[in-house]
């Protein structure tokens, strides 16, 4: 058998109006109790009108951030990053021998490429 506290709550929802006929015996398959709403009527029944809250809004409670990185991850990054910046820094000085070594190597190649052969 079904445990009747699912049948007290189909009975309030009867009661209540949101449906009208008897919920309990649709679904076990008896006959009908009632139509409509319950003879007797079913006491306890929570309220439905749910009041809205007085502010919609989140308020954090504390300032502080969820994550704490802590101060030797925050001095580690700055050492890689001023170590990256003094790298690429000394790579960018390198940079104009090598765009015209490049330049040199490009246009000898094109210029060995047209050449007629003899």
């Amino acid at each position: 058998m079904l445990n009747s506290n699912w049948v007290t709550s189909v009975d309030m929802l009867a009661d209540a109006g949101i449906i009208d006929f008897d919920g309990a015996a649709f679904v076990t398959g008896a006959p009908a109790r009632f139509v409509g709403s319950p003879n007797c009527p079913i006491y306890n029944i929570p309220p439905l009108a749910i009041q809205p809250p007085a502010q919609d809004e989140f308020k954090r409670k504390s300032p502080e951030s969820i994550v704490k990185t802590p101060f030797w991850k925050k001095v580690l990054l700055g050492a890689l990053a001023v170590t990256g910046a003094i790298w690429g820094i000394s790579k960018l000085r390198k940079t104009p021998a090598f765009i015209k070594s490049i330049g040199t190597k490009v246009s000898g190649f094109f210029k060995n490429l047209f050449k007629k052969k003899p």
